[in-house]
């Protein structure tokens, strides 16, 4: 099977801690493979965290990383599907499960993403 590069995109800051920001990119890493094995580009949209927001209300969940990801599909139709990576508390970094969106055109969410940063892991 040949190598893939994935492109991680930060929406949130990313974390001055080596150690963690690979780590997190790790998690994101693990959620977009199991969510999509076809994963080439992934905004990592949340530190791990435990709540979650639907429409417009938070409310406890369990710890997780927030993803979005796209496929060479996905980037030409302009869309892109959402996933929650969850783990066993919110200092692991190892994603147990995950919990996939439908697929979602770009109007449909906030187009605002501040600061974007590319990396690669």
């Amino acid at each position: 099977m040949a190598s893939r590069q994935i492109e991680y995109i930060w929406k949130v800051a990313r974390p001055r801690n080596e150690a963690i920001a690979r780590a997190l990119m790790y998690a994101a890493y693990q959620t977009a493979i199991q969510t999509d094995p076809n994963t080439t580009q992934v905004l990592i949209r949340s530190y791990i965290h435990a709540s979650t927001r639907s429409r417009g209300t938070y409310r406890k969940d369990d710890p997780h990383v927030t993803i979005a990801i796209k496929n060479p599909d996905t980037v030409k139709g302009d869309k892109h599907q959402a996933s929650h990576g969850y783990t066993a508390h919110p200092r692991s970094f190892n994603i147990l499960r995950v919990s996939p969106s439908g697929y979602m055109s770009h109007g449909t969410v906030n187009k605002e993403v501040r600061g974007i940063r590319y990396y690669n892991l």
